[in-house]
C-alpha cells in the first residue's frame, strides 16, 4: 500500500513539473503581446493546451502560478551563476566575464516571466516576498563565495561579504532586467564588460 502511495505521488510531482513546463512556454508566448495584469487564465490554459480544471488542480490562480514559475527561473539563475561561484583561485577576468555570461543568457532566456513578476511585486505582497527570498538564496551564495575567496587570499580581505554580496545581487538582478534584457547584440557586449569590469574590481582586483 504505501509503494502505491508513492508511485502516486511521485507521478502527480511529475505532472507538476510538466504542467509547469507547459504553462512556462504559454506565458513566455502570451506576454509578447500582453501584461500579465491583463493576462486571464482562460487564455493561458488554451495557449498552453491544458484544461481550465487542470490549472486549478495545481495552481490556485495566476499569481500563484507566476510564484511557481519565478522559483523555477531563479532556480535557473542559481545554477548558471555556480560556474562563477566555482571559479578556481587562479581564475581570470575572461573566465569571470564567461561566468556573467552564462548569468545573463540564463536571465534573458526567462526576461518575459521575470518581467512578469517585477510588475506583479507592486501589487502582490506574496510575489514581492517570494521575490525578495529567491534573491536573498542568490545573495547568500555570493557572500559565501567571497568568505571562501578570503579564506583563501583571491578576494579582497578589506571587502565586507554580506554588504558586497546584497549590493552586486541586487544591482546584477535589476541591471539584467532593465539594461540587458532588452539590448541589442552590440550594446549587450558592453553592458556585460561593465559588469565585469565592476564585479572584479570589487572582489578581486585588489589580490591580482
Amino acid at each position: 500500500m504505501a509503494s502505491i502511495t508513492r508511485t502516486s505521488q511521485t507521478s502527480r510531482a511529475r505532472r507538476r513539473i510538466e504542467i509547469r513546463h507547459q504553462l512556462l512556454q504559454a506565458v513566455d508566448r502570451c506576454l509578447e503581446s500582453t501584461s500579465f495584469t491583463e493576462l486571464s487564465v482562460e487564455r493561458l490554459v488554451r495557449e498552453a493546451g491544458i484544461a481550465r480544471s487542470t490549472f486549478y488542480v495545481y495552481f490556485e490562480d495566476k499569481e500563484d502560478l507566476l510564484g511557481a514559475l519565478a522559483e523555477d527561473v531563479i532556480d535557473a539563475v542559481i545554477e548558471a551563476a555556480s560556474y562563477w561561484w566555482q571559479l578556481p583561485a587562479d581564475a581570470t577576468k575572461a573566465d569571470l566575464r564567461e561566468a556573467m555570461e552564462r548569468i545573463a543568457d540564463t536571465y534573458r532566456t526567462h526576461r518575459v516571466v521575470m518581467a512578469a513578476v517585477v510588475e506583479a511585486t507592486a501589487y502582490d505582497a506574496q510575489i514581492a516576498e517570494q521575490l525578495g527570498a529567491l534573491v536573498q538564496r542568490a545573495r547568500d551564495a555570493v557572500a559565501e563565495h567571497v568568505r571562501h575567496g578570503q579564506e583563501h587570499g583571491y578576494v579582497d580581505p578589506t571587502v565586507d561579504p554580506e554588504q558586497a554580496a546584497t549590493w552586486l545581487t541586487w544591482m546584477t538582478e535589476r541591471g539584467l532586467l532593465q539594461l540587458v534584457s532588452p539590448a541589442s547584440a552590440q550594446d549587450t557586449e558592453l553592458l556585460m564588460r561593465s559588469l565585469t569590469d565592476v564585479v572584479w574590481n570589487v572582489l578581486y582586483a585588489a589580490t591580482r
